[in-house]
C-alpha cells in the first residue's frame, strides 16, 4: 500500500518518466480485457478506477487544447439531449460512464501532445513488445487447447470458442484481437516510416529488423480464428500498395486468396460470405449469414438509411434507445441516443485529434475495424489512443528525419 501511495505521489509530481509510463499504461489497459478480473460484460472496475484517477491527474496537468474544447462541447450537447430533451429515459450511469472515457481520452491526448511524454523510439519499442505479448499469450492459449484444456482463466482463456486453436489472447474475443493486432502492426510500420523518413517496403517486412514482428503478426491473423482479422489484414496491407508495389502485391493477394479458399479456412469463408451479404445492402441477410458480424455491420447499414428529415434523428431518442443488438433502430456510435449532431461532434473530435482524413485509419474506422471517438466500448478508445500517437509522430516526423540526417 505504501508503494502505491508513493507511485501516485510520483504521478502527481512533474516527473516526465512516471507520466510517460502512466500514459502507456492507459493505452495498454484500454486495448486489452483480462476477463478473470474485469469480466466480459458490464463496466470493468479496473478501468473505472483508472479513469477516476486519470480525471484527478488531468486536473494537475490540464491544458486548454482542441481535445478539451471539443470534448466540452460534446459533453454539453449530450447533457442537453439526454437530460434536457429526454428526461424520462435519462440514465446518469450511462452518461457519466461515457464522460469518464471522454475525460480519459483528453488526458491521454494532453500527455502525448502537450507534454510530449512519449518518444518515437520508445513507442516503437512499446508496439513491438505489445505485439509479442499478445501473440505469446495467444500461443500459450493454443497449447492449452491442443492439450485438451479449453478453459484456462489465468491465461484469459475463459470461453469455449470451438474455432480449432482460435483464441482471444488478452482481449474480449478473437475479432477484437484481430482489430488490435492489425492496428498495432500498422502503427509499427508508420512510426518506423516516420523515424527513418521513408516507407517500409513489402520486401523488408521479413528482414532482420522486422522479421519477428511480422511472423508474430501473421501467426496471430492465421490462427486466432477470426474472420475480422482477415478482413482487417486486407485493409492493413493497403499500406504497401503504392507505385510499383501495387503491381507486386496483386499476385500475392491472388495467391493468398486462392490458398485460403482451397484449404477451406473457416474464418476466411466467413469473410467471403459476410462480404457478399453486406454488398447487397440487406441488413437482415447479413444477420442470417453471420450473426456475430451482423452486430457490427447492421448498425452501419442502418445508418446509411437514416431519414434526415426526422427531427429525432438529429437530437436522438434518449439513453439506450435501441431495442436490441439487431434492431433496426441501432446505429453507429451513439446516433440513436444523442442524435446525428452528436455524431458530427464525434467525427470532428476524431479527425481533429486522432487521425488525418486522408489516411488508412479513416478506412479502418469507416469499415468498422476501429471506431469514432464516441460510445462506451473500452477497446475502441484504446485503438483511438494508438492512432493519436501515430498522428502525433506524423506531425513531428521532420524533426526525426532532421535528427537522422545530422547523425
Amino acid at each position: 500500500m505504501n508503494r502505491l501511495f508513493y507511485w501516485l505521489g510520483e504521478l502527481f509530481s512533474l516527473h516526465n518518466y512516471t507520466l510517460r509510463n502512466y500514459t502507456v499504461f492507459l493505452l495498454v489497459l484500454f486495448c486489452i480485457q483480462y476477463i478473470p478480473i474485469e469480466s466480459r460484460a458490464g463496466a470493468s472496475w479496473v478501468k473505472v478506477m483508472t479513469m477516476v484517477i486519470t480525471a484527478f491527474v488531468l486536473m494537475k496537468y490540464i491544458v486548454v487544447n482542441k481535445a478539451l474544447i471539443i470534448s466540452l462541447i460534446y459533453a454539453v450537447w449530450i447533457i442537453l439531449t439526454a437530460y434536457g430533451l429526454h428526461p424520462a429515459t435519462f440514465r446518469a450511469s450511462t452518461v457519466i460512464y461515457f464522460f469518464m472515457f471522454l475525460t480519459t481520452f483528453v488526458a491521454f491526448y494532453t500527455f502525448v501532445w502537450n507534454y510530449h511524454v512519449i518518444s518515437i523510439d520508445f513507442f516503437i519499442k512499446v508496439l513491438r513488445q505489445f505485439i509479442f505479448v499478445l501473440v505469446g499469450v495467444l500461443v500459450a492459449q493454443q497449447i492449452c487447447i491442443i492439450a485438451g484444456f479449453k478453459l484456462m482463466p489465468i491465461l484469459n482463456l475463459c470461453q469455449v470458442l470451438d474455432r480449432g486453436i482460435g483464441a482471444n489472447s488478452l482481449t474480449f474475443e478473437p475479432s477484437t484481437l484481430g482489430r488490435l493486432i492489425n492496428i498495432l502492426f500498422y502503427a509499427y510500420l508508420k512510426c518506423y516510416e516516420y523515424r527513418r523518413g521513408e516507407k517500409v517496403k513489402i520486401t523488408e517486412v521479413l528482414n532482420k529488423e522486422h522479421k519477428w514482428v511480422t511472423i508474430a503478426f501473421l501467426w496471430a491473423v492465421l490462427t486466432m480464428g477470426s474472420g475480422t482479422a482477415f478482413f482487417a489484414t486486407a485493409i492493413t496491407s493497403l499500406y504497401f500498395m503504392r507505385g510499383w508495389y501495387f503491381l507486386y502485391s496483386i499476385p500475392i493477394f491472388f495467391a493468398a486468396y486462392f490458398a485460403m479458399d482451397y484449404y477451406g479456412n473457416e474464418s476466411f469463408r466467413r469473410v467471403q460470405t459476410t462480404t457478399q451479404a453486406t454488398m447487397t445492402g440487406d441488413a437482415n441477410l447479413v444477420m442470417e449469414t453471420d450473426g456475430s458480424a451482423a452486430m457490427r455491420i447492421k448498425p452501419m447499414l442502418n445508418t446509411l438509411t437514416l431519414d434526415l428529415s426526422d427531427s429525432d434523428v438529429w437530437i436522438g431518442r434518449g439513453c439506450d434507445s435501441a431495442k436490441g443488438l439487431y434492431s433496426d433502430d441501432r446505429y453507429i456510435v451513439n446516433i440513436g441516443d444523442y442524435g446525428f449532431i452528436a455524431f458530427i461532434i464525434c467525427v470532428i473530435l476524431t479527425f481533429s485529434c486522432v487521425i488525418n482524413f486522408w489516411s488508412l485509419p479513416t478506412i479502418m474506422i469507416l469499415v468498422g475495424i476501429a471506431g469514432f471517438a464516441g460510445g462506451n466500448v473500452s477497446y475502441i478508445w484504446g485503438l483511438l489512443m494508438i492512432f493519436t500517437c501515430v498522428k502525433y509522430f506524423k506531425h513531428h516526423r521532420y524533426e526525426y528525419q532532421s535528427s537522422n540526417s545530422e547523425d
